[in-house]
């Protein structure tokens, strides 16, 4: 295409010849512009805004970390697909742990400084969320929290929501198990000091059963002050791999009674180690396996596009729905202020709902999801109710 030329008279001074070129600089400028602006195409470019996620990637914790990045790629992926969010391109940022209080501190910090990052998801260990609160207060940054159940941990400084609820529902929970089911009033507890361990203790009190040992499984004798209590029923709050070793002990030293547990038992890595003596062990969890949960086939296949076949595990829909929360948090924030701000996320959330795959999700007002349908699970036969 030629470039057109502009006939112009020759000037009569200095001053009109600067205000010629600088006529004709702005014109060029305008042009240039106008070129750039009719070369771009509605919906090709999109802003960017970023969510964080922190999980334990390698180590002992490693399928903890492989099991909700696919989830959450999955939603970020359905959102951009269908257009993003308010006109913004939704980017993860996915950060290990190890499951260690240290490093979870570290990669916290990692997300503060990048202005991006409105909003996280993790850290799915209640030691490693813990740690990371007070950096994720400090920038401002929301943090929904799929997998733990201590709750003191939406109590505290930040804005941090709990994708369930607390320990002491689960706590109530087993001990109807106790009572009603089994027909027991009294049972003793193995606890390396977690959530559940002491809403158990707390919930005992109330409904008047009797706790006729609290023992620590790091402790020299916790196994025959089990024994000598007289206890048929054993609750164990420890992680998977020390779950899987109590079990086993107490069934090698002859013990029949029923033991019973929370979210950790779902763990591959309890029935590794606890191998045949996992046998009919009782768990309750508000984080079912997907196949279990009615509805979630098209989930289900989706996962495994990402994950290269792989199934997902219990703490993959968890980390599917907190993902889809904060992308609906993100949308109101967007709607409201134009401009995604951590602030933002973070006031949108309180009256964020989703009708997910889990049910209805609605935080209270401890900003945690203490509706959330809890499943029972007996080793190896499944689901119960």
């Amino acid at each position: 295409m030629p470039i057109t030329a502009f006939a112009v008279a020759e000037p009569r001074s200095h001053i009109t010849r600067y205000v010629l070129r600088i006529t004709c600089y702005v014109l060029r400028v305008t042009c240039c512009v106008l070129l750039l602006a009719a070369c771009q195409f509605p919906g090709t470019v999109r802003p960017t805004v970023k969510v964080g996620l922190v999980a334990p990637f390698e180590g002992r914790y490693r399928y903890v970390g492989y099991d909700v990045i696919y989830a959450v790629r999955l939603a970020l992926r359905e959102a951009n697909a269908a257009g993003g969010v308010g006109g913004y391109s939704v980017e993860l940022v996915a950060y290990d742990d190890g499951a260690d209080p240290t490093m979870a501190v570290e990669q916290a910090r990692k997300l503060a400084v990048d202005p991006a990052v409105v909003a996280a998801i993790g850290h799915f260990r209640e030691e490693t969320t813990a740690a990371a609160l007070g950096a994720y207060a400090g920038a401002g940054i929301p943090l929904v929290a799929p997998a733990v159940l201590d709750r003191a941990l939406t109590r505290g400084e930040g804005t941090v929501y709990r994708l369930g609820p607390a320990g002491d529902a689960l706590a109530q929970r087993l001990l109807e198990h106790v009572q009603e089911d089994l027909g027991r009033q009294a049972f003793a507890v193995v606890s390396d000091g977690g959530a559940l361990g002491a809403a158990l203790a707390e919930a005992a009190a109330q409904r008047q059963v009797s706790v006729l040992a609290v023992v620590s499984p790091g402790s020299t004798d916790w196994l025959p002050t089990v024994l000598t209590s007289g206890a048929h029923v054993v609750a164990c709050d420890a992680d998977p791999v020390t779950a899987g070793e109590v079990v086993a002990a107490l069934r090698e030293a002859g013990w029949e009674g029923t033991f019973l547990g929370g979210p950790e038992l779902a763990a591959t890595d309890f029935t590794a180690v606890a191998g045949e003596t996992a046998e009919g062990a009782t768990f309750v969890t508000p984080w079912p396996f997907p196949a279990d949960v009615p509805g979630s086939a098209d989930f289900v296949a989706a996962y495994r596009t990402v994950s290269d076949g792989v199934p997902p595990g219990p703490l993959a829909l968890p980390a599917y729905e907190a993902a889809w929360v904060l992308l609906e948090a993100l949308g109101r924030d967007i709607a409201a202020h134009g401009t995604p701000t951590r602030e933002g996320v973070a006031a949108a959330l309180p009256a964020t709902g989703r009708e997910g795959a889990l049910g209805p999700i609605g935080f209270d007002a401890g900003r945690s999801w203490s509706g959330a349908p809890l499943y029972w699970y007996r080793i190896p036969t499944g689901l119960l109710r």
